[in-house]
């Protein structure tokens, strides 16, 4: 939590495009794929876990960039000079969102596949 105040405080008193690449927030890695036509039944479910779990993950992250960057435009708002950010950090913020959420629904998509294709496999 400390580390997060810090670094809100260093993103107001030099906010630059790199805002999303500086971030605390901690972008998720997806899942590998799972071959469903290979796969067996405990893969399967692992991999519907390890879905979940960076769906999850990815839902957290992009809220975390959302606070973040909440939090920046509060904070330069409340400054005394009441310095403006850098009309580039918004659309960097929300370009590792949608990138973010592109990643999710490919492996949701990816997932539905393994499964349409082990159900064909047992029937």
């Amino acid at each position: 939590m400390l580390r997060k105040s810090i670094l809100i405080s260093i993103f107001v008193l030099g906010a630059t495009p790199a805002f999303a690449d500086m971030s605390s927030c901690y972008e998720p890695f997806p899942p590998a794929a799972v071959d469903g036509s290979t796969a067996t039944e405990k893969q399967m479910k692992s991999a519907l876990s390890d879905v979940k779990d960076f769906i999850k993950a990815s839902d957290d992250y992009q809220t975390c960039m959302n606070s973040e960057f909440i939090a920046m435009q509060k904070k330069a708002k409340d400054s005394k000079d009441k310095t403006p950010i850098d009309p580039s950090v918004a659309p960097a913020v929300q370009a590792k969102i949608d990138a973010n959420q592109k990643l999710k629904e490919r492996v949701g998509n990816e997932y539905n596949t393994a499964v349409a294709a082990y159900k064909a496999k047992h029937p």
